[in-house]
């Protein structure tokens, strides 16, 4: 696997996430009424959306994703960098697919449409080092820890967000 393929996942990673901070707050003000009406679920998660503690989730996950890859870099290990990238994968077909149901741009769109080659290219390069079943394996351990981390960073973000507020 070419080294640029490595160095480019947490620089495509942030450009993605900035994409989501800058657009995100004002696309939920405008959509925010027809989201609730139409996701009932979802009015308690778009209020994480908007807040700072989005952006203390955006910098541990970008931490993690910059660990992985530095150690991949430094060890030749590619397993964490690999899992990283299946997760940002897979985080992409999550917007895809909210992207045909709300039918209509949602904010990640762009950043997902334009890094997916990227993906498409370090995934085929990455895969030739594990098994077939290895891949799939660790697609779903990706995807597992994908999703407790968003439950973990929804629960300690905003508490943190609180704690820097009252020390500042």
């Amino acid at each position: 696997m070419t080294l640029i393929l490595i160095y480019l996942l947490p620089i495509l990673f942030m450009l993605h996430e900035f994409e989501e901070m800058v657009m995100l707050p004002a696309w939920i003000e405008k959509n925010e009424k027809e989201l609730s009406r139409r996701f009932p679920a979802l009015r308690s998660k778009l209020s994480f959306l908007q807040s700072p503690a989005f952006g203390i989730a955006v910098c541990e996950e970008f931490v993690i994703v910059s660990a992985c890859t530095i150690a991949t870099i430094i060890t030749g290990n590619m397993l964490f960098w690999y899992i990283c990238l299946l997760a940002f994968s897979l985080h992409f077909v999550a917007h895809i697919i909210q992207f045909f149901i709300i039918r209509k741009y949602i904010p990640a769109i762009v950043s997902t449409v334009l890094c997916l080659p990227y993906c498409v290219m370090a995934i085929s390069a990455g895969q030739e080092q594990y098994s077939n079943v290895e891949n799939v394996l660790l697609g779903v351990l990706s995807l597992v820890i994908c999703i407790a981390n968003l439950c973990l960073m929804q629960i300690v973000t905003p508490r943190i967000y609180k704690w820097i507020k009252n020390k500042m």
